[in-house]
């Protein structure tokens, strides 16, 4: 059976946070955050449609084929970050990305300064062209 994330499941996962109370959907790039980073977010969401449109279509092919998704996910404090993404205590890194499931989670440290959004949208870039979700359940469920 295919192993595919929910939000049910997400809510279950260590990567989802309690203060996570809205998000930006379009299509496979899901952007969580509270509701006091909205505009972070939007910034966020604004800067991956004008210099990822590339990518966006490739992870927009992607996920129509295997139901993954790419979770941009906005912590509000540090210790919420290393809840979700343990041993990054050192990391002078502002993110960190791990695969989940089928999906790439990315988390951020907390809001961003400006400057480091450039190697967040660079980051979420690089994940989608390195993003290869298994396309094997896919054809177990086509011959069934």
């Amino acid at each position: 059976m295919m192993q595919r994330s929910s939000y049910s499941t997400l809510m279950q996962s260590k990567f989802f946070n309690p203060a996570f109370n809205s998000a930006i959907f379009d299509g496979p790039i899901r952007i969580y955050f509270a509701q006091f980073h909205e505009s972070l977010a939007l910034k966020i969401y604004f800067m991956i449609q004008q210099k990822l449109s590339h990518e966006v279509a490739r992870a927009k092919e992607i996920s129509r084929n295997s139901k993954a998704n790419i979770l941009v996910m906005v912590y509000p404090t540090v210790e919420s970050f290393l809840m979700a993404f343990e041993g990054q205590e050192q990391s002078a890194i502002p993110l960190s990305l791990e695969k989940w499931n089928e999906d790439i989670v990315i988390g951020l440290r907390g809001p961003l300064e400006d400057q480091q959004l450039e190697f967040l949208i660079e980051t979420v870039g690089m994940a989608i062209q390195n993003w290869k979700p298994s396309a094997r359940t896919l054809e177990l469920q086509f011959e069934a």
